[in-house]
């Protein structure tokens, strides 16, 4: 399904609204149907259902039942929600259809809409009830899933229109379709405004959510151009809960100079850098060749990857909706974008200073706020030497540290999980992504000899998968030993696992 190029009509509503007053409709058809009977809107009902309301039926898409009336507070059922969301966000069957729907189900007005909310996964066909109450958590993760949206954001605006119940009314759903709307991704957004959060970071809002393409390193890093040395460094970033306000990372700024963003080579905007430096709490050392900043939520920062819309769902309990201003509970915070090809200088006493990179992929991993950093190739702490953290764009309370020795990580197992890849289990949880851009190497039985790197992400546990270089393929029945590249592990025994 590719929502951006589909044609999308939000507005026909009428389908849930008001199902006793309208008959089948092709589920291909997404076009809106004029109303024919007045929609009579009782004074009592709340004024901002009413507003919705009254929107649908200013659109000529809306209509009540035989009685002009909407019921607003009638439960929704699954047969209603396939319908609205079909219709409303112009849902297709997939190109590959495969849902299934009893032989009880056939010739019934909701049939097609089901079976296509089926093919998009906004409904199981082994559990379809067609007249069963849609629970306000269940038509929110629909919306999500027809949006391409993560569920959390949906959950946001379901809370935000919810008066509580558990079960979805009809009012609520016609404001979350309206909310909705806004968060239907266009090819035509253009910038409304663009403001500096702090020296590497940027808050953008669009007049709509920005398409899948446009949100790539490769697109954005051609749409959006700023003068004065100023470049993008990673994708913008949604937002969790926004429709339309995106983080996105810039290389440093300077303070109160005048930039201006150029957007798709015709859309100009002014704004003023920052000179704000990222608050971090202390460094610390956690191998012989990499250490870490850590920066608290306690602090009032927080790492963009517990507040964009890409990773809410992974998130768990961690994953933060913030209010306008960047507010949780009430206090603004400071956001930490992508440190994405970030670098800083760390100077051991008495020694020369040296350039250090941030270990991608590790600013924020399980619930903790501590990005990585890693010394050039060959290069190692040396115990007992004190050391000193600096940089342009961020400032640390405890900048220094003295360096220990730091026992390597253990490889206990390793198995093949097909030609190309493998599992590599350590003798423990290192409770963090340690992993990170690591490699073993492959000896076989039969004398070859292969690299696989940690593939970012992957660990579970004490588990991490690795995926084999250069086009290097595992041999069925060959023995392989493996080995750490380097010496951040070393192997417990043979390591040895057996390709079947």
């Amino acid at each position: 399904m590719k929502q951006e190029t589909r044609t999308i009509a939000i507005w026909t509503l009428a389908a849930a609204i008001g199902v006793a007053a309208l008959g089948p409709v092709s589920a291909s058809a997404a076009t809106p149907t004029a109303a024919t009977k007045a929609i009579v809107l009782n004074e009592a009902m709340d004024a901002v259902v009413s507003q919705a309301i009254k929107q649908l039926s200013d659109q000529g898409v809306l209509q009540g039942y035989e009685n002009g009336t909407v019921r607003p507070n009638q439960a929704v059922t699954q047969a209603e929600a396939a319908k609205l969301i079909v219709l409303a966000l112009g849902l297709r069957p997939t190109s590959s259809s495969s849902s299934s729907l009893s032989n009880e189900h056939n010739g019934k007005w909701y049939a097609d809409y089901a079976k296509t909310a089926i093919d998009n996964g906004l409904l199981s066909a082994a559990d379809f009830q067609p007249n069963k109450p849609v629970s306000e958590q269940e038509l929110a993760g629909m919306v999500a899933k027809a949006l391409q949206r993560d569920a959390l954001s949906a959950r946001s605006w379901m809370e935000a229109i919810s008066d509580g119940n558990a079960q979805a009314a009809r009012g609520e759903a016609a404001r979350l379709l309206v909310k909705a709307e806004t968060s239907v991704r266009s090819e035509n957004a253009r910038i409304v405004s663009v403001k500096a959060l702090n020296s590497i970071a940027l808050e953008v809002t669009t007049s709509g959510p920005l398409t899948l393409e446009d949100k790539t390193i490769e697109r954005s890093a051609e749409t959006f151009r700023f003068d004065g040395g100023l470049t993008i460094v990673n994708q913008p970033r949604l937002k969790t809960g926004s429709a339309n306000t995106y983080i996105v990372p810039v290389t440093t700024m300077e303070e109160g100079k005048s930039y201006t963003l150029t957007y798709k080579g015709q859309q100009k905007l002014t704004f003023t850098g920052s000179g704000e430096l990222i608050r971090f709490e202390q460094a610390r050392q956690v191998a012989n060749d990499t250490f870490e900043v850590e920066a608290l939520l306690s602090e009032g920062v927080v790492d963009y990857g517990y507040i964009i819309s890409a990773y809410a769902d992974g998130r768990g309990a961690n994953a933060l909706v913030l209010g306008d201003g960047l507010t949780l509970n009430g206090k603004s915070l400071q956001v930490i974008p992508s440190l994405r090809n970030r670098t800083a200088v760390l100077t051991p006493d008495g020694g020369e200073p040296m350039t250090v990179s941030y270990v991608g992929y590790t600013q924020s991993t399980d619930g903790k706020q501590e990005p990585k950093f890693r010394l050039p190739a060959g290069k190692k702490l040396e115990p007992g030497v004190a050391y000193r953290l600096s940089a342009d764009w961020f400032e640390t309370k405890n900048a220094s540290f003295v360096a220990g020795d730091v026992a390597p990580l253990v490889i206990a197992s390793a198995q093949a999980t097909d030609a190309k890849t493998l599992t590599v289990t350590l003798n423990g949880d290192p409770g963090d992504e340690l992993f990170a851009f690591r490699s073993v190497k492959l000896e076989g039985d039969d004398g070859s000899e292969w690299t696989a790197q940690y593939r970012v992400q992957t660990r579970k546990g004490a588990t991490g998968v690795f995926d084999l270089q250069n086009g290097g393929e595992l041999k069925s029945g060959v023995n392989y030993k493996v080995s750490p590249v380097g010496d951040w592990a070393t192997a417990a025994g043979e390591a040895i696992f057996i390709k079947a």
